[in-house]
């Protein structure tokens, strides 16, 4: 049995006509969508005012509801940009006629959700560390600016590479098991904290059941606010550690320490931290040079730049980055963040350092909807120069 002539555009009619669909797909809900998201682009801008850039991104854009006055749940901009893709997807589907007079507007709708495609996946696939090089310093480890985790590694000698084994602490609860297979022990999470403050007294809970471990003398943690600028925020945990045949012992583990904890296991000696993420780079970076620009009579910078060497087995080069010239590496991008001078006049340079597997994309949807819109009117002109007035347009001017 074949399909007659109009069927798909009849079966297109007839789903179109259900309500639901008819409202996903028109053009209020574009308009509603967008002014959501500008009602909501311009309440978070204010909102950094008060409460800081990353609360005021996890309240407004990272959320799918947000509640107006703590009571009248109102949609975040997650929510609204899945309702606009939806929107625009389901137009492409029953309101486009597919002719080649309309493909210049299909390609720019395509354009308009590789937009959002493109935005997904960068808020899912972005990472964002910082590296600071004093001159003369190389390194080729990056460290998050406020995403942290737990690292065990084993003591090693001098000049040995360590292999660490870390775990994101984003999603720490607890009852948690962290395993250490190849070490013999595991981590029971008793308690974690994302923010807290450490004290060297035990606290009212007493004396505890199991030894206590810790390099730095704390003994108790007390959970407190969250910071509106998530650097200020030190976590902390107490966490078990369970190995067969011997008996648990508890390890306090806080970021705000400088010193690891070593922990005797065996006859291993085994270090534990609570630190920012770390991120190894391909290569190796190495400042060579910082200079900044005053402006005249004052010392406020008008503008740094950092001269670096990147270094890997195979080659050295060398690259200037400057607050409007960063420098890119396959993923990764490397901008001038800031800049600090020690107590001795050394200078210090801090690069941003994102990486972004899904850069390419929004390069992609620029494209699609540049050329849809060329292909548009370049067809909108033909047509016109088909008509009375343009036929008096190409005598006129031939």
């Amino acid at each position: 049995m074949t399909n007659k002539p109009g069927q798909s555009a009849n079966l297109r009619q007839r789903l179109s006509a259900i309500p639901l669909i008819d409202y996903l797909c028109s053009v209020k809900l574009t308009v509603l969508c967008l002014l959501f998201l500008f009602f909501l682009t311009l309440w978070g801008t204010i909102d950094q005012v008060s409460n800081g850039l990353y609360l005021a991104q996890q309240k407004f854009f990272y959320s799918w509801l947000i509640l107006l006055f703590n009571f009248l749940p109102v949609p975040g901009a997650q929510l609204v940009m899945w309702v606009l893709f939806i929107n625009l997807a389901l137009v492409a589907v029953f309101r486009f006629e597919y002719t080649w007079s309309k493909a210049g507007l299909l390609i720019t709708h395509l354009g308009l959700m590789s937009f959002l495609v493109a935005a997904f996946a960068t808020f899912k696939l972005c990472e964002e560390y910082h590296l600071t090089l004093l001159e003369q310093e190389s390194s080729n480890v990056a460290s998050a600016y406020h995403g942290w985790e737990l690292s065990v590694w084993k003591e090693s000698k001098e000049y040995t590479p360590r292999e660490v084994t870390a775990y994101d602490s984003r999603n720490f609860h607890s009852g948690q098991i962290l395993n250490f297979a190849e070490a013999g022990f595991s981590l029971l999470v008793k308690d974690y904290f994302p923010n807290c403050n450490a004290y060297t007294s035990s606290g009212a809970g007493g004396a505890q059941k199991l030894a206590l471990i810790n390099a730095s003398g704390i003994k108790s943690l007390r959970k407190v606010t969250l910071q509106k600028e998530p650097e200020k925020n030190s976590p902390g945990g107490i966490f078990v550690l369970t190995r067969p045949g011997v008996e648990d012992v508890l390890v306090l583990l806080y970021g705000g320490e400088s010193i690891p904890t070593p922990v005797k296991i065996g006859k291993e000696t085994y270090f534990f931290s609570l630190r920012l993420k770390r991120f190894l780079l391909p290569f190796s970076l190495k400042l060579l040079d910082f200079r900044m620009e005053v402006h005249p009579a004052t010392e406020m910078a008008r503008s740094y730049e950092s001269e670096v060497e990147i270094q890997t087995a195979a080659m050295t080069r060398r690259s200037v980055i400057s607050m409007n010239n960063p420098l890119r590496h396959k993923d990764l991008t490397f901008y001038q963040a800031s800049y600090s001078i020690d107590s001795q006049g050394r200078e210090a340079s801090t690069l941003a350092v994102v990486k972004n597997s899904a850069q390419l994309l929004p390069y992609i949807a620029s494209t699609l909807t540049f050329l849809g819109l060329l292909i548009h009117f370049g067809i909108m002109f033909v047509k016109y120069l088909k008509t009375k007035e343009g036929v008096a347009y190409r005598r006129l001017y031939n």
